[in-house]
């Protein structure tokens, strides 16, 4: 019944939904929190604040009423909406939820009633970590202090990994790895399914990576703007003042001081890239690091996909990021620079003698550490597993349209 009167609210005008999703640490609450500036109300992952309410499992698997939940919070929607309607012809609502709570099923219901979606991504790496960090915290009982804590959150990254997530909460199964991964299977699903469905309707679509939006603000948000077709004034709401849009148009059914969302909730704008703030798979354990390593391909499909609203171009990754005179991305993301690039190589962008030169200056910098910024190795050694599963989608992606590419040889990258 909730579903019904929620689809009939968007069909006939009165509603309209932006829907935000991605995985958990994607910075989808961000996303959230940025683009409420442009909707009347913002709705903090409704599905699994019912959920939470009824003490179920957040493991979308083991949902008992799965059904009755995905109902029940449909109804959480139509409140809110109602709750505009009494004072506007429109209610113009965002949605943001997080990919392990759909089943396939639920997923191609939900995804009849929005009108605009937006994916959000983050570079393995500092993904997994930003996981892993959180759940340290949780388990040290550090109220937010070990989240930021790196030397603390990796010196103790082989018990966290290992740890059997019950420990956390007796409705909570499997080990941190193994939850991520089934996070970001169901997204690359979710998003292949949304893809599908879309296809021949006027309902828009895009991903963006939070490393490239942090990169270049305006940039980003302008293109999201006009990918998803939304009218906006001013774009300096969204960028600056960020916390009183949260207080103001955010609905949650849950604490929004939990660590999970504080940081985000709080911001007064969009975090700047800043220099060592990416992490080097070889800092993990060895099941972390091939957990990593695992999850790259997926994370390079979603980077590189047509709904990508905002692929850095060559001129752009020689630039300074924002708020920064001397920093660029490969300063601060290496392995994100170095898939951009891989990317402008392989889909011959621009010639090879442009391309190849930015590629090497990748490989051979020296990255500074957060750890009182003394030099570390060189790029190509810090990163050499992370560079090679790209060099690996390449080759299977090329193999795969029988048009390997003779730039490969260009660039013979040397590990040993």
């Amino acid at each position: 019944m909730n579903e019904q009167t929620l689809k009939q609210l968007v069909k006939s005008g009165k509603a309209s939904i932006i829907y935000v999703h991605g995985t958990s640490r994607s910075g989808s609450t961000i996303a959230q929190v940025i683009f409420s500036s442009f909707v009347d109300r913002a709705i903090h992952q409704p599905f699994v604040a019912v959920l939470e309410t009824h003490s179920g499992d957040l493991r979308s698997n083991k949902l008992p009423s799965n059904a009755d939940i995905y109902e029940e919070a449909c109804g959480v929607i139509v409140n809110q909406i109602l709750e505009v309607l009494k004072k506007k012809d429109q209610a113009i609502i965002l949605i943001k939820e997080v990919s392990y709570f759909f089943e396939l099923p639920t997923w191609e219901r939900w995804i009849q009633i929005p009108e605009k979606f937006l994916f959000t991504i983050r570079e393995p790496h500092l993904q997994y970590f930003s996981e892993l960090s959180l759940n340290t915290d949780r388990y040290f009982h550090g109220n937010g202090a070990l989240v930021r804590n790196r030397k603390f959150v990796l010196e103790n990254a082989l018990t966290i990994e290992s740890l059997n997530l019950q420990n956390l909460s007796s409705a909570w199964d499997g080990t941190i790895i193994s939850d991520n991964e089934n996070q970001w299977k169901a997204l690359i699903s979710q998003w292949k399914t949304v893809r599908s469905f879309l296809e021949g309707t006027s309902k828009k679509i895009a991903v963006i990576d939070l490393n490239i939006m942090r990169m270049n603000p305006y940039y980003v948000i302008e293109k999201i703007i006009k990918k998803l077709g939304i009218e906006v004034a001013d774009l300096a709401p969204c960028i600056y003042n960020l916390n009183i849009q949260s207080k103001s148009k955010i609905f949650d059914l849950r604490n929004p001081n939990r660590e999970a969302v504080r940081k985000a909730r709080n911001s007064k704008a969009i975090d700047p890239l800043v220099e060592a703030e990416d992490i080097s798979p070889y800092a993990f354990p060895p099941q972390s690091r091939e957990h990593i390593w695992r999850l790259i391909p997926i994370y390079l499909d979603l980077l590189y996909a047509p709904e990508q609203v905002a692929m850095p171009s060559l001129e752009q990754l020689n630039a300074f990021v924002a708020q920064s005179e001397t920093l660029k991305l490969e300063d601060t993301h290496p392995f994100e620079a170095y898939a951009i690039v891989n990317f402008h190589l392989h889909q011959k962008t621009t010639q090879p003698e442009k391309i190849v030169p930015l590629l090497e200056r990748i490989l051979d910098n020296n990255t500074k550490t957060s750890s009182g910024w003394e030099k570390e190795n060189i790029n190509s050694e810090r990163f050499k597993g992370s560079f090679e599963m790209v060099e690996h989608y390449w080759n299977q992606r090329n193999q795969a349209k029988n048009c390997g590419s003779p730039l490969l040889r260009v660039i013979n990258i040397n590990y040993q």
